[in-house]
């Protein structure tokens, strides 16, 4: 990692929460940062405008959902019924790349507040707009909210870029469990997808 970098963003990011992510494949060009939503606009423009960071630009954003937790919730004293969580945790990262230096900054932050029970990861439902920083991230961050339905606050253009105007499916987003305890098929009578648990027939 390098040092100067390292030294810039604990200068900026001072008396605010964030966490340096160790990256073993390019440890001394790839700066991984984790930092609440709330204060990634703050770092986008120190980013855009502090000199050190005079030719980065913003490359790429992508966004991933975390998979839902089994949790056991007590019925009486002897039963014990499982049931699986819905957070909807989409993490989204910010890919920059900085043409003087080569080195890449990737900052990562989510938008649920059930992530963890971490007071650090607290953080609201919307992450902010950084296509007024970076005219790149317009598109991105249309693709991000049309496919996973993350709200970016103060954003302008909210058009779909491949689903049609108006359609809020967001087919990216995890609306069921993904790990194999429930099935999901189409129904041709009733026309619907039904959503059953898994039953093995022998």
């Amino acid at each position: 990692m390098n040092l100067t970098f390292k030294l810039f963003f604990k200068y900026i990011l001072w008396k605010i929460n964030y966490v340096f992510v160790n990256n073993i494949a390019q440890r001394s060009k790839n700066i991984n940062l984790t930092i609440a939503n709330v204060h990634l606009f703050y770092l986008c423009t120190h980013i855009k405008l502090a000199s050190p960071f005079y030719t980065t630009q913003l490359c790429d954003m992508l966004a991933y959902e975390v998979l839902q937790n089994k949790t056991s919730t007590p019925l009486n004293d002897s039963k014990v019924q499982n049931t699986w969580s819905k957070p909807q945790n989409t993490i989204i990262v910010y890919n920059f790349h900085s043409f003087h230096s080569q080195n890449r900054f990737f900052l990562f932050t989510q938008t649920s507040a059930s992530f963890t029970k971490s007071k650090f990861l607290k953080t609201n439902d919307s992450s902010d707009s950084v296509a007024e920083l970076f005219p790149a991230a317009n598109w991105l961050e249309r693709e991000i909210s049309e496919l996973h339905g993350v709200n970016f606050a103060g954003k302008k253009d909210l058009r779909n870029l491949m689903l049609q105007y108006g359609d809020t499916t967001s087919p990216f987003q995890k609306l069921f469990p993904s790990i194999g305890v429930k099935e999901l098929f189409y129904d041709p009578l009733k026309d619907t997808l039904v959503q059953k648990n898994v039953s093995v027939q022998l």
